[in-house]
């Protein structure tokens, strides 16, 4: 009898053990599977706003129309992704925040010394004159191209001005456009390794 008893006790030892360490197991899965999750809080959003989420090469993975103003929070599950780096793109009226963030074999977060902020070129057009004025915090190449539409000639978009800066945080200009003729306009602004195109019409 104190044999059977023995035994059974060793059984249920064993089988608490293997109870246990099964449980264990789940716990991790389950850390691992929280551990891909990140939560991203934006503050002051306005309705109409976007977000994108890129890889390393600008490659869209993700984009939203943001309809609510206020504070926005979501969390986002990236097991699927592989590892890399990747980031967080908030588009605003005229600027862009980079949140960027590193994906691991079990693990994803944020590299918060790398987050910046892209200031968005400003056109505006007035009595034949164009304004353009550009914040760069990086201080890299900015360059300017200004093409031109005459729909009489039918000739499609010819190039009628270009200029470059380099190592400068604050650029603004007034281009005169009469000496051109009047028609339409297409501005391409290479800058922060993108391109931002506006047209306008005089």
């Amino acid at each position: 009898m104190k044999k059977v008893i023995t035994h059974s006790i060793c059984m249920l030892v064993m089988i608490t053990s293997i109870a246990t360490g099964f449980a264990s197991n789940i716990s991790s899965l389950k850390a691992e599977e929280k551990s891909m999750e990140i939560t991203l809080t934006l503050d002051n959003v306005k309705e109409g706003q976007q977000l994108f989420i890129k890889d390393i090469d600008g490659t869209i993975l993700y984009k939203k129309v943001l309809d609510k103003k206020g504070i926005f929070s979501n969390t986002y599950d990236f097991t699927a992704l592989p590892a890399g780096s990747y980031y967080f793109e908030h588009e605003k009226d005229f600027q862009i925040k980079l949140i960027p963030f590193k994906v691991t074999y079990n693990k994803v977060t944020f590299d918060k010394a790398n987050e910046k902020t892209i200031f968005k070129p400003v056109l505006n057009v007035k009595d034949s004159c164009l304004y353009f004025s550009k914040l760069d915090l990086e201080k890299g190449t900015v360059k300017i191209n200004i093409f031109h539409d005459n729909e009489i000639e039918n000739t499609g978009y010819h190039l009628v001005h270009s200029e470059n800066f380099k190592n400068a945080l604050k650029i603004e200009r007034i281009y005169s456009l009469t000496s051109t003729n009047k028609g339409n306009y297409k501005v391409v602004i290479s800058a922060n390794g993108r391109d931002f195109v506006e047209y306008f019409s005089i």
